[in-house]
């Protein structure tokens, strides 16, 4: 009669447990539901970044097909491939920040499930105290037929509540495979979007490799121009000393092309079809974009913690990310500089000056034009940034004002 009384106390307690306060699904906490709404704005960000370098890339490319300057087109085919790299870097990042989303959708699920699976186990356990008495006991001990009798009765009743509260935890257990399906489909898209960015990569290095055959024509003149521009580099005190340096030389060779005379030699002013009187013809507000891929860290004007103001932006990036040139122009600098690692500065003409710092190699050459989207170099694979800054007349612009 004790045996009979205790399990049913145990029975009667797993029921209560397992009442609808243990059942019910547990909110996520704060700090997950913060990570994953930051996920879900890094998601959109990237798919949209893709969207919009993907759409560039096929304009370049559908100008690319029109031009008669072979000059002209072999510039706009490497934008619209630097281009396509940044799609692809964008797919890339979209792609991590969908599998992260699901690694934290996954682990709340998990909760919900250890939530759920403890009433229902311990009523499942208190069930087989009550029928786990062997047969033969029936004829052995007196009144076990009673106990019998009365544990089926209590596990009729108890039956229609045990398979409600199941029917729960298989919806959850439903959702959980749907969640481990969707983690790998996301992770196969991220493989895809892995090997079609080193597709990308690897095309661009062929044909910038090409170029640069194609180009050696060039190469005693463009040689000399960026002797002079490493030999102001090696003068120069800071950054500011360099970039005023080259303003200076840009406005002598800028008034120098205006001048009736002799054709220049080819790389001496601006090789491209113009580019320099079309950006200077666009001074109120000239096209301008991000050079990479990535996420705003530093805004200008921020005040770092050592008290120096920015003078444009830094922006983080995957590693090895494609950095491109963010209007059109002629480059007037490529290389190391001091702590700032390789950087390139890019003239506009018309006082409007580019300077891109912190990259791990460069891909163009001192005198050559370049065209807006137009491959520049890399960033690297440790904490990778760029800090990007723009000029008029020697005196910093705010970029936000002027990206479209």
């Amino acid at each position: 009669m004790m045996r009979r009384i205790a399990l049913t106390g145990a029975l009667m307690a797993a029921l209560l447990t397992a009442g609808p306060s243990a059942m019910a699904v547990p909110v996520a906490a704060d700090a997950v539901a913060t990570q994953i709404a930051e996920e879900r704005a890094a998601l959109a960000r990237a798919m949209n970044q893709s969207r919009e370098a993907e759409l560039r890339a096929e304009r370049m490319a559908t100008e690319a097909r029109a031009m008669q300057s072979a000059g002209e087109r072999d510039r706009a085919e490497l934008a619209a491939l630097a281009l396509r790299i940044q799609a692809a870097e964008a797919d890339l990042a979209a792609g991590r920040a969908r599998s992260a989303i699901f690694v934290r959708l996954l682990a709340q699920q998990r909760q919900r499930l250890a939530v759920q699976q403890r009433p229902v186990a311990e009523l499942v356990a208190a069930l087989q105290l009550l029928t786990r008495r062997p047969p033969i006991t029936l004829f052995a001990q007196p009144g076990a037929a009673r106990d019998l009798v009365h544990a089926r009765a209590m596990i009729e009743a108890v039956m229609p509540e045990l398979q409600r509260r199941t029917a729960g935890l298989r919806s959850e257990l439903s959702r959980s495979r749907a969640l481990i399906a969707a983690r790998g489909r996301a992770d196969a898209r991220l493989a895809d979007a892995a090997e079609q960015l080193a597709e990308r990569r690897s095309e661009l290095a062929r044909s910038e490799a090409q170029r640069r055959t194609r180009a050696s024509g060039l190469a005693s003149s463009a040689g000399l121009e960026g002797d002079r521009a490493i030999a102001l580099g090696q003068d120069a005190g800071d950054i500011g000393g360099l970039l005023k340096s080259l303003e200076d030389a840009g406005s002598v060779r800028d008034r120098l092309a205006r001048l009736a005379g002799p054709v220049p030699r080819p790389g001496s002013v601006d090789g491209g079809g113009g580019a320099v009187a079309a950006i200077g013809a666009a001074l109120s507000r000239p096209a301008y974009r991000l050079p990479v891929v990535g996420r705003i860290v530093t805004g200008y004007g921020e005040v770092s913690r050592e008290g120096t103001r920015s003078r444009g932006l830094t922006i983080a990036t995957n590693p090895g990310a494609q950095v491109v040139a963010p209007a059109r122009g002629r480059i007037v600098y490529a290389g190391p500089f001091r702590t700032y690692g390789r950087i390139v500065i890019v003239d506009h003409g018309g006082g409007w000056t580019s300077l891109i710092t912190d990259m791990v190699a460069v891909s163009v050459d001192v005198g050559q034009s370049v065209d807006q989207g137009s491959p520049i170099g890399r960033t690297g694979p440790d904490r990778p940034r760029i800090t990007l800054e723009l000029r008029r007349a020697g005196q910093p612009i705010d970029i936000a004002t002027l990206v479209v």
